[in-house]
């Protein structure tokens, strides 16, 4: 076969997959238990000739070797489309970040990259669609809630002297990685971590609090549920709301629904008294914070590299159009990182699928006044003076109940005219 007819063979495959799409399945030849052992022989035979065969095709097609691999990625993720142009859709973006992996892997291997890159749960999203996950808003901020830039000189942690490293994962102050899924609620995760961080710091107990609470309720701000919010807003709505809800009460879906007035006015499982600003743009004064409590962050996180992160110290793109609100746990230094060796670890709300079981480890100084991806740009942190147990909320009022029941119903109308006529 000459090098043009391979090469039109392999754009008729090609078109093959990408606009028609027409799959059969593959079928193991097997012997019949009533097959004479010479039909047995010639059945088996048959077989070992058609799998060297195939094997040795997928070894020469790179088109055959990618769709054998994207079926592999696809059994691993429990994952399948609903008809078969979406199917050639999505292994054509996945056959785009698997060379994407290659090509930075092998930088790493060869020293130049001090993280490394796999095709994870999200390796079949093109960087718009990865983008939905990107919820952080600071255009959200209230205006009267603003406040001047903290000074670091007079900052209440501004003569604390830091551990060298820190960790309040393996302190108890961090629950299980949370996966926010198509949602762009990343707002509420690093908010509700923040606060279940400081609950734990405070009183010992370690309380998984709920995100679809504030998705629902907390629209303070301008904070918009899965369209995006801000750390800030959150804390500010807890505070006002006097309490949230714990996970298992009120379980998260990943979806705008109404705010059960009932509910967020009656179920309290921890409060925090305020919230606190880092100094701008001032690791030293970051590294001083997380040394109190996990700390809220926001993040650039639109990169691919950030996508499809494995491990590692991560030092790749990123700029500072702050865009993912995430959860600084902890700090510290591997002596064996390729490149970057200080780094701040950063709990996400991808799932434990990403990254290091959830976690990414960013680079920690020398990356200027903003840090890496901004990290230290717009830093806050919830406050709470009392480590009392929290009190029932306060029963309502005949007349808090007939507005409860209005706003339920506004509510309800407007959840159903925004979906009613998609």
């Amino acid at each position: 076969m000459t090098k043009t007819t391979r090469a039109r063979a392999l754009a008729g495959v090609l078109a093959t997959l990408l606009l028609v799409c027409s799959f059969a399945p593959s079928v193991a030849a097997t012997a019949s238990d009533s097959a004479s052992p010479a039909e047995t022989e010639r059945t088996a035979a048959t077989t070992t000739a058609t799998t060297t065969t195939t094997t040795l095709t997928t070894t020469l097609d790179p088109v055959a070797t990618i769709e054998a691999r994207f079926d592999r990625w696809l059994a691993t993720h429990g994952k399948a489309y609903a008809c078969p142009k979406e199917r050639a859709k999505r292994l054509a973006i996945f056959a785009d970040n698997a060379e994407f992996v290659r090509v930075h892997n092998e930088a790493h291997a060869a020293g130049k990259k001090s993280h490394w890159l796999r095709l994870n749960h999200l390796a079949d999203l093109t960087r718009e669609e990865f983008k939905h996950m990107l919820g952080y808003d600071a255009s959200k901020k209230r205006v009267e809630s603003s406040s001047p830039p903290v000074d670091a000189a007079n900052w209440e942690y501004a003569d604390v002297t830091p551990p060298e490293t820190m960790d309040w994962v393996s302190r108890g102050a961090v629950t299980p990685v949370k996966n926010q899924g198509q949602c762009g609620s990343c707002w509420a995760f690093s908010t509700v971590g923040a606060v279940e961080g400081v609950v734990a710091v405070k009183t010992g107990d370690l309380i998984s609090l709920s995100e679809q609470e504030l998705v629902s309720c907390a629209k303070i701000g301008g904070n918009n549920g899965c369209k995006g919010g801000l750390m800030d807003n959150g804390f500010e709505w807890i505070v006002e709301n006097r309490g949230v809800d714990d996970e298992e009460d009120w379980g998260y879906l990943a979806k705008d629904r109404r705010c059960n007035w009932f509910k967020k006015r009656r179920a309290k499982a921890a409060s925090i008294d305020g919230f606190k600003d880092v100094p701008r743009n001032d690791e030293d004064a970051l590294k001083k914070a997380v040394s109190q409590q996990p700390v809220a962050v926001a993040i650039e996180a639109d990169h691919r590299e950030f996508q499809l992160y494995s491990g590692g110290v991560f030092d790749g793109e990123c700029g500072t159009n702050l865009d993912h609100g995430v959860l600084v746990v902890g700090y510290g230094y591997d002596g064996e990182s390729a490149g970057h060796k200080h780094y701040w670890t950063v709990k996400n709300s991808w799932g434990a699928k990403w990254g290091e079981e959830g976690y990414i480890r960013i680079a920690r100084g020398g990356m200027g006044p903003a840090g890496q991806c901004g990290v230290a740009m717009q830093a806050s942190y919830p406050t709470k003076s009392s480590s009392a147990p929290l009190e029932d909320g306060d029963e309502p009022t005949v007349l808090d109940a007939a507005l409860g029941a209005v706003e339920d119903v506004a509510a309800w109308g407007q959840e159903r005219a925004s979906t009613v006529f998609l």
